[in-house]
């Protein structure tokens, strides 16, 4: 059964049975790319205290009811799939598009946006925002927006390709228009949930995924994740701008996919993503939706919205689901260290790594 709840905190769900935390080690090795067409990662995330000048930097949100937000990076393999489940589980999902993949398939975000998804800003073609002029910084970052607006307005959210930011990267995003730096305490990648938090996944948080081939399945098994931890979707650009929430919520868990045929299509992909795992997702069963109204919970002003905000007591994912810090994880499950590290960086835990920074004020605390 799905829920649907307007509220305006986060969303969680829960697949199949694979519960998973997992820590982030090595950087990106390319401009275009990161893994198998990854470009973020919990391993950049810079410490909560770094400064991007007037805007606010999110990780996570304050809520009030055990939810979370889902966001999907790049936009390089668009999935067909993805959209059913938006539809049929009335999820609200935000994306973080680079124009260039955009306009690649410009129908297929219409249908994205028709279907209750987001679109905001990952930059014209993904660059490294700190090793550019202001002038370059301010282009990257205003094209996108004004791409973007005739699908949903307003484009006011920036997600700095590879988490690189700094003062001057926010104060170009202001000049810009944009409210706030969204970045991400959570990852779906290769069907394991990694958390920066030793707690595991909690209420508020905000998870990273991005348009790879099979993304389908990563998001089933995503959902089922929430859904056994008792956590619902929630809409993002609704809890940043402090209005109330459509949260959906799953009862049951949903059906995952069996494996197609070494060498077999997989249904939903568009043109460009020929190397897609070989699975198909067949989507849930219908008729589980509810709908509920509760007063938004509006993040204070200014400043930066820091990890470890999360819900009141009972709100957050259920225990025996996080490794502690230091501690053994069971297989396949993993925790991710508190660390902050930028791309082309090892890192080191509880170290702020910045990738070859062009000036003395790359994300650094207080700059």
């Amino acid at each position: 059964m799905v829920i649907i709840l307007v509220s305006s905190l986060g969303f969680c769900l829960n697949t199949s049975g694979v519960n998973e935390q997992k820590t982030i080690a090595s950087p990106p090795s390319s401009n275009k790319a990161l893994d198998d067409q990854r470009s973020e990662s919990l391993r950049q995330l810079t410490p909560s205290s770094a400064s991007a000048g007037p805007i606010k930097v999110v990780y996570d949100l304050p809520v009030k009811q055990p939810v979370v937000f889902i966001t999907i990076d790049d936009g390089w393999y668009p999935n067909e799939e993805v959209i059913k489940l938006m539809q049929q589980y009335h999820l609200p999902i935000t994306t973080f598009l680079i124009e260039q993949a955009a306009q690649e398939h410009t129908n297929f975000w219409d249908e994205f946006s028709k279907a209750g998804g987001h679109i905001q800003d990952h930059t014209i073609n993904h660059p490294y925002l700190t090793h550019l002029s202001l002038a370059d910084k301010k282009t990257q970052i205003s094209q996108p927006m004004d791409y973007f607006s005739k699908y949903n307005s307003p484009v006011d959210q920036l997600r700095p390709p590879y988490g690189d930011f700094n003062t001057e990267v926010g104060q170009a995003a202001w000049d810009s228009g944009i409210k706030y730096i969204v970045m991400w305490d959570a990852e779906m990648k290769n069907s394991i949930l990694s958390t920066r938090s030793s707690q595991g996944l909690k209420s508020g948080d905000i998870i990273l995924l991005h348009w790879v081939p099979g993304l389908d399945q990563e998001l089933l098994m995503l959902l089922n994740i929430l859904q056994k931890q008792n956590l619902g979707v929630a809409d993002l650009t609704q809890a940043l701008n402090g209005e109330p929430l459509t949260i959906s919520w799953l009862k049951t868990p949903l059906p995952l996919p069996k494996p197609l045929p070494t060498g077999t299509a997989k249904a939903g992909e568009l043109a460009g993503s020929s190397n897609n795992p070989a699975t198909k997702n067949t989507p849930g069963t219908t008729g589980n939706t509810e709908t509920t109204t509760v007063p938004p919970a509006t993040p204070s002003p200014g400043g930066t919205v820091t990890p470890g905000n999360t819900a009141p007591s009972g709100s957050t994912a259920s225990p025996g689901n996080a490794v502690p810090s230091g501690g053994t994880a069971s297989p396949g499950s993993t925790t991710s260290s508190e660390n902050a590290n930028q791309p082309g960086n090892a890192g080191t835990s509880g170290t702020s790594n910045t990738p070859e920074p062009s000036d003395n004020n790359s994300n650094l605390s207080g700059a």
